[in-house]
């Protein structure tokens, strides 16, 4: 049973690094990214926020983490046209609170190949975290938002600047 127990965790172990792996080498000589915040889902009549909002405190995160953010030009020219995702969908659940889930993936331009010589591009994830809670007021979703702008800031930085 314990040489079971060392097999499981040992694969849980080599899953977890592979994946730690491949973000890396995603966020590797990232430039920066760009910004772009799908429509909110609130399905509540007193949970008031906004998509401008929501893109203006990304900006500002960002901004205070050195994460350069690329205008719509730069964005064209820079090779994946790399680009942060955030969604964020919000129910009300009970009295003031409201259950939320927030994702962040930075999205980046792959070319597929197909049969007969054609490619389809499209974008496609490469790193993204995502986070449930609960909130009472959009300021708390907000500041997790942060948090996990600080992780993608955070792992970037590992990528780029570990010695």
């Amino acid at each position: 049973m314990k040489r079971l127990a060392i097999l499981v965790l040992g694969a849980l172990f080599a899953i977890c690094g592979a994946k730690g792996s491949y973000e890396h080498s995603v966020l590797f000589d990232l430039q920066g990214v760009a910004i772009e915040v799908r429509e909110l889902n609130i399905q509540s009549d007193s949970f008031f926020l906004e998509a401008g909002e929501v893109e203006s405190r990304a900006f500002g995160a960002l901004k205070d983490l050195e994460v350069r953010v690329l205008s719509d030009i730069e964005l064209d020219v820079m090779p994946g046209q790399p680009y942060l995702e955030i969604s964020i969908d919000v129910a009300h659940a009970q009295g003031p609170s409201h259950v939320y889930v927030l994702e962040v993936e930075l999205r980046e331009m792959a070319r597929l190949e197909r049969p007969k010589d054609s490619v389809v591009t499209m974008a496609v994830p490469t790193w993204e975290r995502k986070t449930l809670g609960v909130a009472n007021r959009p300021e708390a979703i907000l500041g997790m938002m942060e948090r996990l702008l600080r992780s993608f800031s955070d792992e970037m930085r590992e990528a780029n600047y570990a010695d």
